[in-house]
This record gives C-alpha cells, sequence and structure tokens, in this order.
C-alpha cells in the first residue's frame, strides 16, 4: 500500500498502528510521525549541509528530510530488504538521495554527517559512541522507556543509572540524555539540548554536539544524582532561545505541534510537581490546575504546565510553598 506523509509518499508492506509492538521486518510506524514531525521542524529551523538517517525502515523520514528541506540526505539500513524498499520509495518520491545497505556502526565510523538520526527499535545505546563522534547535531529516539524512567532494573545494566521508585517520564529523558552526556565526555565531547520529548511510546531528544575539553567538562557539570537517583541531566532540556524564535514549517501534525511547542516554551525548572499526588497527600480535594497556576502567578512565583502531564505544574515555589498555597485554596474554595 502506498501511505501519504508530509510532501512523501512511500511503499509500504506493513503498517503498525500501535506504537513499537512486535511486527517484523520492514514496517511504517503511523505512531511515530509527530517524532519525524520533529526532525522536519529542527531542520527547517537549523543551517544543515546534510543528513544521516541511519536506521531507516521504509526511508520516510529521510525522504520527508530532502523532500521537505532540500539537504543532501543519505538513507541506510542494514536489512536487505529494507534497502530494497528504500529505493522504491526514493523512485516512488522521484528525489536524489544516497542509498545504503550498511551496519549503522560501520557507517558512521567511516563518514561525518551535519545531521545524523538514530531511531533504533528500542534502546539507542549500540549507537550512540559512534553517532557522537560522527554528527554535529544529533537525533535520537527511545522507545524502552519503562527502563529509562526506572520501572525495571534493566536501566542500571543499559545507561548505568539507578532510579527510586520510577515511572517519571522527565526523569526517563534527564536518565537519556546523562547517558549520552556521559558517553560524549569520554571523546572529550560535550552535548547541549535543542528540545527534548516524550510521546506515547517513545523518548526524542535532540543535541548540538560540541568539541574539546571545556565543553566536556560543561556537560558533565550538568549530570548528577538527585534523591530520586541518577546520574542525570540536571540542566535545562530544552534550549529556550531556539525554541522563542523557531517557526512551524507546513508538517501533518502542525495543529498539535504548536500545542506542545508552547508548552516546551515553559519548561523550566528541573521536574515538576504531580497535583493530584500533592492533594492526595494532603487528603483535600484538587482544585483546577488553572486555578493553582493563577494563585502561583498571584503570589509572586512563576508557574507552568508541562508536557509530562496534565495534572502536572512546573513552578519555582518549594513543595512547601505549593502545599501552602494548595491548603490556602481549599479553605477559600
Amino acid at each position: 500500500m502506498i501511505v501519504q506523509e508530509g510532501k512523501a509518499k512511500v511503499y509500504v508492506e506493513k503498517v503498525n498502528e500501535k506504537g513499537p509492538g512486535k511486527i517484523e521486518g520492514v514496517f511504517y510506524n503511523r505512531e511515530m510521525v509527530f517524532n519525524r514531525d520533529s526532525s522536519i521542524f529542527l531542520l527547517s529551523n537549523l543551517s544543515v549541509r546534510n543528513a544521516l538517517d541511519a536506521l531507516a525502515a521504509t526511508g520516510i523520514r529521510g525522504i520527508r528530510i530532502k523532500k521537505e528541506i532540500g539537504i543532501e540526505v543519505a538513507i541506510n539500513d542494514v536489512n536487505p530488504d529494507a534497502y530494497k524498499v528504500i529505493k522504491k520509495n526514493a523512485e516512488l518520491n522521484n528525489v536524489q538521495v544516497e542509498i545504503l545497505n550498511k551496519d549503522a556502526n560501520a557507517l558512521l565510523s567511516e563518514s561525518r554527517f551535519d545531521y545524523v538520526d538514530i531511531d533504533p527499535f528500542g534502546s539507542p545505546v549500540p549507537f550512540l559512541d559512534i553517532a557522537l563522534r560522527s554528527s554535529k547535531i544529533l537525533g535520537v529516539s527511545a522507545t524502552d522507556t519503562a527502563t529509562l524512567s526506572g520501572r525495571n532494573s534493566r536501566i542500571e545494566r543499559r545507561y548505568l543509572a539507578k532510579i527510586n521508585g520510577g515511572g517519571n517520564h522527565e526523569i526517563g529523558i534527564r536518565v537519556l540524555l546523562g547517558y549520552i552526556g556521559r558517553m560524549a565526555a569520554r571523546f572529550d565531547l560535550g552535548i547541549e539540548p535543542i528540545f527534548s520529548f516524550w510521546r506515547k511510546h517513545a523518548y526524542r531528544v535532540y543535541v548540538r554536539i560540541k568539541r574539546g575539553s571545556g565543553n566536556a567538562k560543561r556537560t558533565i557539570a550538568n549530570i548528577g544524582e538527585v534523591e530520586l537517583g541518577g546520574p542525570m541531566w540536571l540542566g535545562d532540556i530544552h534550549d529556550f532561545e531556539f525554541l522563542r524564535n523557531a517557526k512551524i514549517p507546513d508538517i501533518p501534525m502542525k495543529s498539535e505541534f504548536e500545542k506542545m511547542l508552547e508548552l516546551w516554551k515553559n519548561e523550566k525548572f528541573f521536574l515538576y510537581y504531580e497535583i493530584p499526588e500533592l492533594c492526595s497527600e494532603l487528603k483535600i480535594p484538587q482544585p483546577p490546575i488553572s486555578t493553582i497556576i493563577t494563585a502561583l502567578r498571584d503570589s509572586g512565583f512563576e508557574a507552568y504546565r508541562t508536557h509530562f502531564s496534565p495534572q502536572g505544574i512546573r513552578t519555582n515555589a518549594s513543595k512547601e510553598e505549593l502545599k501552602m498555597l494548595l491548603v490556602s485554596l481549599n479553605k477559600s474554595s
């Protein structure tokens, strides 16, 4: 069948409608349209000469980059069946791209790209060492969200981290960024997050790769442990200047992207508060999130929603200050 996504049409043998799933072979994942839109958003707002879609499957991401951004693109997959599908889809879209059938690490060890996209089935860990040394900007997906957020013990051996509790997706993003940063520092490289997000079954981070021991030291300074565990990224998970100035191109999920961008622009501070948990702890009814945010701002604090939870609030108020405000709101209602 033929699937239209953005400006690209691709032939797909199988369609996965429900996240990572168990589909084998070359398949098109409809749940990752937003993820691919994010690559188009990023590259349309940066000056990049070339890109590599390293684990391409149908080649949809790389073909979209070529058609919608217009830069030089290499599309690779080690699977011979995927290679055939990518060639077919490049012809279908009448695009001139380099199509490769190599092990991603072998390809990255011999080539350099301004932008490298790593979108594996599962963990990106096997590809990060080489990708960090072969790119200026790196886009990374991880579908092992249960591991990264600390819901199983694999986090210790796979990401060299330990989380007390688990299940918080911002923690998962920060563990991933912390791991990427630690791996980069071994090669005298540093990272700077551009933007990061969780959506359904996957985490996605975009980072600039900065060369030099000074950048490596600054990266390590942003990684540490907290009461919840670690090591994890303690700095900003977004480049707020980039997000404030970025324009959203004509992408399939533009309206939803607009909403997410407004949330990302205000995702300051380390972690957020889950209001239902605090109200349960206080044994009081939960006020509306908008009411709490207004009350915090009226009290001189910053307060924002977060894309990680519809019931979460990011604020520079302390936990105790927020609890006092919740009690006060309950008494006045």
